[in-house]
């Protein structure tokens, strides 16, 4: 009998990285992408420790780290730029408790993915229209009307899942509260370290990832109904977050002649009980998407990958212990993940404080939390020493 057939939808990080981690293991995998190539939508993105350590093990470390900037500390500000705490990663490095972090274009992460996948792992420009569950076979229909058949189906694509809607029944996103800006301007003033700003409502983040790039990000708070995203134009974008008055800040935007290619979305999270049904898994944001709070996206859905393709090639020759193996994929991560979500969110609902006597209790819980070296440390150690 042969190993089991995997097929994939969607290529982006969660797609590309389960691809990764089923070739380096010999099992077969095709991706079907919508999109006609590689989409490197987006701006910066955090690669924390756990999701360096997952490339690491699968051999694509040193190709994220040549094309991006090292993350050694996290600095955090309130929004007149007085310090409030200093996260430093450097001991955890030295003492090999945890693996190098990276901060980088998502556009670099995503190449590096791809180019570690054999040509014609990933076919682009296919859209599915239908997908049928079999006792035996999945099989999925496109709009071209081409079949694939496979064993496993993984809804790799995304907080707005096909798959996901199709087995599981439809699952609305969770608005929770507040909006992020994205964009990439130059490093002028020559940052090196992932720097925050705490406002009232409102967060700024200036990330270098690279010597001579700085990914910026905000959010905000907005009702859901609210059209005002502040992108109408640059000097809208200046003035709305205008209580921000440290000059790293004002360099940054003042490099925005308009607002053009500047990404503005909804945070949102996707909370489900199941993530696998007969046939079918579900992984990254199509299972559990995650608030930005703490940069665990890409790594969730790459710890997930790495999981997935483990507990499949322990049943590689045995497709009828599939099921098995799935609900092993879920009892692994299922702990992992919500711990993880939690954390984010409540990181989320600290940031987003609007009231000003809020705002200053938390600035004040902040600054004497970072006095506290040692916990801290041990607190990151907890988080982003995870092990596949």
């Amino acid at each position: 009998m042969g190993a089991i057939r995997t097929l994939a939808i969607g290529g982006g990080i969660g797609g590309l990285s389960l691809a990764r981690e089923f070739i380096i293991r010999g099992l077969p995998v095709t991706v079907l992408e919508r999109a006609p190539q590689l989409n490197p939508v987006g701006a910066g993105i955090i690669m924390n420790p756990n999701a360096m350590r997952v490339l690491e093990e699968n051999g694509l470390a040193d190709a994220v780290r040549q094309g991006g900037w090292p993350y050694m500390i996290r600095e955090t500000y309130d929004r007149r730029g007085n310090l409030l705490a200093i996260r430093d990663y450097r001991p955890l490095y030295s003492g090999g408790k945890i693996s190098i972090g990276a901060l980088v274009h998502r556009a670099h992460l995503l190449h590096v993915l791809y180019e570690g996948l054999r040509s014609g792992v990933v076919r682009f420009g296919v859209r599915v229209r239908k997908i049928d569950l079999l006792p035996d076979e999945v099989r999925v229909e496109t709009d071209q009307g081409e079949i694939f058949v496979a064993d496993l189906l993984v809804g790799a694509d995304g907080i707005h899942s096909q798959v996901r809607d199709h087995v599981f029944g439809v699952t609305e996103p969770l608005y929770m509260g507040y909006r992020s800006h994205r964009f990439v301007v130059e490093n002028n003033l020559g940052m090196e370290n992932f720097t925050e700003f705490l406002g009232r409502g409102k967060r700024i983040g200036l990330v270098p990832i690279s010597k001579n790039q700085l990914y910026v990000w905000t959010t905000f708070n907005s009702p859901i109904e609210s059209r005002e995203l502040a992108m109408t134009s640059a000097d809208r974008f200046r003035e709305f977050f205008g209580e921000f008055k440290n000059e790293r800040v004002g360099t940054a935007f003042s490099q925005l002649e308009s607002t053009d290619g500047m990404i503005c979305t909804d945070v949102e999270e996707i909370r489900r009980g199941g993530w696998v049904k007969e046939r079918v898994a579900l992984l990254g944001d199509a299972a559990h998407a995650v608030t930005p709070n703490i940069g665990q996206g890409a790594g969730m859905a790459m710890e997930d990958a790495a999981v997935l393709a483990q507990e499949v090639d322990a049943a590689r020759d045995a497709p009828r212990q599939l099921p098995e193996a799935l609900g092993r994929y879920v009892i692994r991560r299922r702990p992992r993940v919500e711990n993880v979500m939690r954390l984010s969110r409540q990181v989320g609902a600290e940031g987003q404080m609007s009231n000003p006597i809020a705002c200053w209790l938390r600035n004040h819980r902040i600054r004497r939390a970072g006095r506290d070296a040692p916990r801290m440390l041990e607190e990151l150690e907890r988080l982003l020493a995870y092990r596949i």
